[in-house]
């Protein structure tokens, strides 16, 4: 995975935009987006540590350079197509999702696998809000 792809996996996961991220850790969004998108293959060192601070995690993790995995830590974040769907579908709504919501549903690992579609995250969401007391009911 390359150094754009998990900032970008990051940045989703604690809820930010492109330009949220860009003025929070003082780079341009123009220069954001080219990293995100492939086209600025190697940042220095300072601005990836920026962008770290601000997303809550290591260089190592923006390198794709992991520590060794534990028990705490063997499921991995991932913000996979049917999650961002469903995300973007509940800001379209008016009611988008909390970053600690999108962090947690990142983590979500199922017997069968992850969710892949809009409507299984629909359903994940749903059951977990209402286990948690967040439901209407």
């Amino acid at each position: 995975m390359e150094i754009g792809d998990n900032i970008r996996k990051y940045r989703e996961i604690q809820g930010l935009t492109l330009p949220d991220l860009a003025t929070q850790a003082g780079v341009s969004k123009a220069f954001l987006w080219e990293i995100e998108s492939g086209k600025s293959k190697r940042p220095g060192a300072e601005v990836l540590f920026k962008i770290a601070q601000v997303l809550g995690v290591t260089i190592a993790h923006l390198l794709g350079r992991e520590p060794e995995k534990t028990e705490q830590n063997l499921i991995e974040p991932e913000i996979n197509d049917g999650l961002r769907a469903f995300i973007n579908e509940c800001k379209r709504r008016g009611n988008p999702l909390e970053a600690d919501e999108i962090k947690s549903l990142s983590f979500v690992q199922l017997k069968g696998g992850r969710p892949t579609t809009k409507q299984q995250w629909a359903l994940v969401y749903g059951m977990l809000k209402e286990m948690t007391g967040g439901g209407d009911g």
